[in-house]
């Protein structure tokens, strides 16, 4: 047979492959404006007919806010200028009050944990606090969306809240000034005489202290540099790593973090409708010596990021976990560029698993040992992290050299005060990873100097 008979064979295989397959096509795209006819048709009734003009972009973005209002608390659409503020809030920088929340399905919002050192911090916002009113508005009338944006609202200016606590049974109300948060996400138990974080909570022991404000790009390197500083120059034997009230973030930054105390094994198994089962698995490479001795603190405000690194460590026995039942947020959510630059979508688009198969997702972590705290001793926690945290370091101390000499607070100022120190003996969690760690390393040895 002639070759350009084959040609012409191959050509029309291709086209009647093609005619083939764009009725197909056409098929389910007039399936799915069927499906969407009513909304166009209510659209048009509404420009037509209701007593007031409504702007299309206003309609549009209700009916794309009604379609994620029936998925799931955690998948929403972002316009071009709220996924600008979502991205700086993944690399530790956003205006608002500082507050993580998720709306039940009772239709109330509540606060899975302010970021401490926030507006929200240092007002007493609390985990599992209630939000009932944003201002003069009802939060279970609006979606959790239209919440979220009101609470954010516009840098320098306030909102009022009006809160409900369960463990206390009492209303009440804070207006809190919206701010730019810059979230360095590892912190110390204190600050040194010079204001830089102490990482060394008992030197006798040579035990290390962490905390984990949020899993965002850069955590990963800042607890790698504060880690290893505390092996090489501390000899540190022990680290209590505390993620309470920490709400998660990011998947890629927390399953390196957890790495670094695991060589081997599955750290965390995503599956979902669409895709196969993908474990992440531990390598030898960067890991902390094996001597090291962890234990790790958790809360019913630890979640998503948070409860993989507790779940790993503690299914692989690599760290002893203390404190109360945690979240139980364990879906995973994908971004979704939508047609044309309008915006992005975050859609959950499966769930994740602990290396023992466990899926966590609206039950939570039960830690190793249980140390559950009274409203009153939990109070007390927190006036203790807030004092640490709302101390600023005196102006006449500050490294910016062009600050006037007139900024400096008087002395009798509360935030110009001695470096505070996190008060270990309120703290029950705090105290029992100690002594898990202070038994573990066996007789204590006087650290290097430093």
């Amino acid at each position: 047979m002639p070759k350009r008979n084959l040609v012409w064979i191959a050509v029309g295989a291709v086209l009647a492959v093609l005619l083939w397959k764009v009725p197909e096509a056409l098929i389910r795209r007039d399936a799915l404006y069927d499906q969407f006819g009513p909304l166009t048709d209510i659209s048009l009734q509404i420009h037509k007919n209701y007593v007031k003009q409504v702007e299309k972009e206003v309609l549009l973005r209700g009916a794309i806010d009604g379609m994620m209002q029936r998925l799931d608390p955690y998948s929403r659409y972002f316009d071009t200028s709220e996924y600008e503020q979502f991205s700086k809030r993944i690399e530790g920088q956003f205006y608002g009050i500082g507050v993580e929340v998720d709306q039940l399905h009772s239709g109330e919002l509540v606060i899975v944990s302010p970021i401490e050192g926030s507006p929200a911090f240092l007002a007493d916002l609390r985990a599992d606090d209630r939000i009932i009113m944003i201002d003069d508005t009802r939060t279970v009338d609006i979606p959790a969306e239209k919440a979220v944006a009101m609470i954010k609202g516009e840098p320098n200016t306030s909102v009022r809240l009006t809160l409900f606590r369960p463990s206390t049974g009492q209303q009440f109300e804070r207006t809190i000034e919206r701010k730019l948060i810059t979230v360095p996400t590892v912190r110390g138990w204190a600050h040194t005489e010079d204001w830089e974080w102490d990482y060394l909570i008992d030197p006798e022991y040579r035990i290390g202290y962490v905390r984990i404000l949020n899993f965002e790009l850069n955590t990963a390197r800042q607890l790698d540099v504060v880690v290893r500083k505390l092996l090489v120059y501390d000899k540190m034997q022990g680290l209590v790593i505390d993620v309470r009230d920490n709400p998660g973030g990011l998947l890629d930054v927390v399953v390196p973090v957890a790495d670094r105390f695991l060589d081997e094994g599955i750290i965390v198994s995503t599956r979902g409708r669409n895709t196969p089962e993908q474990p992440r698995q531990a390598s030898r490479e960067d890991t902390y010596p094996a001597y090291l001795k962890v234990a790790l603190l958790v809360n019913g405000g630890s979640a998503s990021a948070s409860e993989i690194l507790a779940g790993a460590l503690k299914d692989h026995k690599r760290a002893v976990v203390v404190g109360e039942k945690t979240f139980g947020k364990g879906s995973v959510q994908t971004l979704f560029e939508v047609e044309n630059g309008h915006g992005m979508v975050k859609l959950t688009t499966g769930y994740w698993y602990l290396p023992s198969g466990e899926r966590i997702h609206e039950k939570g972590i039960i830690p190793d040992k249980v140390v559950d705290l009274t409203p009153a001793e939990r109070a007390a926690m927190i006036e203790s992290r807030v004092k640490v945290y709302s101390t600023r370091r005196p102006a006449t101390q500050a490294t910016t050299a062009t600050a006037p000499a007139t900024a400096s607070a008087p002395a009798s100022s509360p935030s110009a005060t001695a470096p505070a120190k996190i008060t270990v003996a309120i703290d029950r969690q705090l105290q029992t990873a100690l002594d898990v760690l202070r038994e573990q390393i066996g007789p204590a040895a006087t650290a290097p100097a430093r």
